[in-house]
């Protein structure tokens, strides 16, 4: 499933997004391609496996559920599902954090704040 949205609505990298919504950065050593993967568990498979393209002011979420990994040799192919409750579930809480960043960055502007906590000097006097 794909999830379309002007590129102008996120407000942070794509690294930085994906991270926050647990999906982790993955670069397929055969294709060369780049994709962001969530586990559902603590092992590979079954997995969310999300690629991203940026085209004409548009940022298109391709998503889909691995179910488990390719069983032959130079066969790409695998148990995919392209749709689905799961999919669409993972699709509309890809775009609730997306929406929930933007509406984030509205509230304070484009600047980042940061928390500068000064310590006390401690004096050298015992006392």
């Amino acid at each position: 499933m794909k999830l379309t949205i002007p590129s102008n609505q996120i407000n942070q990298t794509i690294i930085i997004l994906m991270r926050r919504a647990g999906y982790t950065y993955i670069r397929d050593r055969h294709t060369g391609r780049d994709s962001y993967v969530r586990r559902l568990n603590s092992t590979h498979y079954p997995r969310f496996h999300c690629y991203i393209f940026e085209q004409g002011g548009q940022t298109t979420f391709n998503l889909h559920l691995d179910q488990r990994r390719t069983r032959y040799e130079g066969v790409k192919a695998h148990a995919g599902e392209y749709d689905g409750a799961l999919v669409t579930e993972e699709l509309d809480r890809l775009e609730t954090i997306i929406q929930q960043q933007s509406a984030q960055s509205d509230m304070f502007g484009d600047h980042s704040f940061t928390k500068v906590v000064q310590k006390k000097k401690k004096s050298w006097w015992p006392f």
